[in-house]
């Protein structure tokens, strides 16, 4: 890396946010570093989005790339740095705002740490009006000494990586394959557990980014697909930790018995607990579970059969019988 200004690239994916991406874009233009370049993946937005993009494209440090059918913010976010050129990689949500200074912090943390390819910041937590509520739970990991995943699944409502201001160099993203497109959320977290495998991590305990928290974003954190896909995500690292041969799980619709291979895999090789695994699965499980299985009596016997052995959904012997004979109602499953 060069000892004078290395170029940062801030990678942008988007997706229908036209009502806040002109705040995101001039907190960008507002940098006190000013060798930087913004690439913005639209995935094809349907609202006002592009036009207020363009409003800004004759500043030629900003690109946009634009996909005509909609590929998910992991495709976008790949997308965008592959067309991106700087030696220093972070990313900004297309609602969310930099502070002016963060990219200079961010560069001279860079600079000073050369054996630290993922360095993150902590940020503050704001309402749907960009007014901050407070700075979020700070979490340092570097001072537990144990992996990633472990630290983010036991204290996953502190971990402060998964929002914050993340930035990574182009080489120790090089060494990994990237941003797994098959995942629908839970990308970043991904590409953490990726990089840990080839370079440091280190967090800067200094708000340098500030996160929108909004009824959407409330709503898509809690529906039965992306629960689905944090499940995938950990069952990925986990199968890539364990170095067993266990099923792939890819971008596909939601698989209540490749659920099931997950949890008791979960449970065996990694290190969260299996309570927290049953409030992770018990939801997505009983709310689409019900018609994938009400067909295929076998896949009914083993899913009913593994949920006695790991006791994560409240079936007794009479529901399943019922159930496997197509008389038990739907409702009176989800309850």
């Amino acid at each position: 890396m060069r000892k004078d200004r290395p170029l940062f690239s801030i990678i942008m994916p988007n997706y229908n946010k036209g009502k806040y991406i002109k705040e995101s874009i001039e907190s960008v233009l507002a940098q006190n570093f000013t060798n930087w370049e913004l690439v913005i993946a639209d995935d094809a937005s349907t609202d006002n989005s592009l036009d207020v993009i363009k409003t800004f494209l004759n500043d030629r440090k900003i690109k946009l790339i634009r996909n005509e059918t909609n590929k998910g913010v992991a495709y976008a976010a790949k997308q965008a740095v592959e067309a991106s050129s700087g030696e220093i990689i972070g990313t900004l949500d297309s609602d969310d705002v930099l502070l002016e200074d963060a990219l200079t912090v961010m560069v001279d943390e860079h600079m000073s740490n050369p054996g630290h390819g993922l360095i993150y910041s902590n940020h503050y937590k704001c309402d749907k009006d960009m007014r901050i509520l407070g700075e979020a739970a700070w979490l340092d990991i570097l001072n537990d000494g144990k992996c990633l995943q472990k630290i983010l699944l036991e204290r996953q409502a502190e971990a402060a990586i998964s929002t914050a201001f993340r930035t990574f160099k182009r080489s120790a993203y090089n060494m990994t394959d990237g941003y797994d497109v098959t995942l629908s959320c839970y990308e970043d977290r991904d590409l953490y557990y990726k990089l840990e495998k080839v370079t440091g991590i280190k967090g800067i305990n200094k708000c340098l980014y500030c996160y929108r928290d909004n009824n959407e974003t409330g709503a898509y954190r809690n529906n039965s697909k992306t629960l689905y896909y944090w499940f995938v995500c950990e069952y990925k690292e986990t199968r890539r930790k364990s170095g067993v041969n266990l099923p792939s799980a890819g971008k596909e619709k939601i698989s209540p018995f490749l659920s099931n291979i997950m949890f008791m895999t979960l449970c065996k090789y990694s290190d969260i607990s299996r309570e927290k695994l049953r409030e992770r699965l018990r939801y997505f499980l009983l709310e689409t579970g019900y018609d994938n299985l009400r067909n295929n009596k076998l896949l009914a016997f083993l899913y009913f059969l593994n949920s006695f052995i790991y006791g994560y959904t409240p079936i007794t012997l009479s529901r399943i019988k019922k159930f496997i004979s197509h008389e038990l109602p739907e409702s009176a499953y989800i309850k």
